[in-house]
């Protein structure tokens, strides 16, 4: 899941206000970008104390960071980590690894009436109101288009306590509890076919891939509401 701060009023403003060194900031994604099925960045951005190393960064070196966190200290430290650790008061709640924004990721908000999965291509940091994910061997374009699909909603209902209205939520547990075969195992045709229908945003295209993916008969095809070819 994306950073939480606990204090986002401020931690979290727009990026060309947030008034500190360049290296000290990312740009933010949140589920208001994500409405359309699309990235569509509002220009929000999120403060970073954490050096790469790990810890926080010393602020002494960071003059407009200092004075941007201290016009807020009140805020900022008042929050229960800070007052459990008053040393590192200015840190956020979740430590923000930069390395993340640069990395293409499919951004999930946790309750849709409908699997709601977005292609991010490497540039935004999430906000914590999104799940992300992120693959080593899998095309994530394919993935996306199986996470699209029926296959991925029935996992899901069948994990997920059902919200008013039908709405699912998309957790980390039950995200965790999907199975799919290997990349290696998905024949080049198929790898094609599950792309091409994410980026279309064709949930029928995505559907009929990924019930060749998972080798489905037409009874369960049809169960799916697919049409069983």
């Amino acid at each position: 899941i994306g950073v939480a701060t606990g204090a986002d009023k401020a931690f979290i403003d727009d990026f060309d206000a947030l008034d500190v060194e360049p290296d000290r900031k990312l740009p933010l994604v949140t589920t208001k970008d994500i409405l359309s099925g699309e990235v569509i960045w509002r220009g929000q951005g999120v403060i970073n104390p954490f050096a790469d190393s790990g810890g926080l960064v010393d602020l002494d070196a960071y003059p407009r960071l200092r004075r941007y966190l201290e016009a807020r200290r009140d805020l900022i430290a008042g929050r229960h980590c800070a007052r459990k650790a008053p040393a590192n008061w200015y840190r956020t709640i979740d430590r923000i690894t930069p390395a993340l924004a640069a990395k293409p990721k499919l951004l999930i908000p946790d309750i849709k009436g409908e699997a709601h999965i977005v292609f991010e291509g490497g540039e935004l940091y999430p906000h914590h109101n999104l799940y992300y994910v992120t693959s080593d061997d899998w095309d994530l374009r394919a993935l996306q288009a199986v996470l699209l699909s029926a296959v991925t909603r029935l996992f899901v209902a069948t994990y997920s306590t059902k919200m008013r209205g039908g709405f699912l939520r998309f957790q980390a547990q039950y995200l965790r509890r999907l199975r799919f075969p290997r990349w290696a195992d998905v024949p080049e045709l198929l790898r094609r076919e599950l792309a091409e229908a994410a980026i279309k945003r064709d949930v029928q295209a995505c559907n009929q891939a990924a019930f060749k993916l998972y080798g489905l008969s037409h009874e369960e095809r049809s169960a799916l509401g697919g049409n069983g070819e």
